[in-house]
């Protein structure tokens, strides 16, 4: 297990050093009007498109537990009955 992790270890040294070119990117490198550059930025706004999608989903879960707990509380004191949340 030892030799195994030694070896990737080595492996991700040389390639930090031999390999400089592959680590830049397009605008690093010096070109921000290539496709590539154009596709980093889609990708940017596509995650941030999920990550918003996410929080409004996370947001409309709350909400709508808060109308149910309000709904739920309504029916109760209807009843006559006392729940507190």
């Amino acid at each position: 297990m030892r030799m195994i992790v030694l070896r990737v270890l080595l492996l991700v040294v040389l390639a930090t050093f031999l390999l400089q070119d592959a680590g830049a990117c397009a605008v690093c490198f010096g070109d921000p009007n290539s496709s590539m550059t154009h596709g980093a930025k889609a990708g940017v706004f596509v995650l941030l498109g999920v990550v918003g999608v996410v929080l409004c989903g996370i947001g409309g879960v709350t909400f709508y537990w808060i109308r149910r707990a309000r709904l739920l509380q309504v029916q109760a004191a209807m009843r006559g009955e006392s729940i507190e949340l």
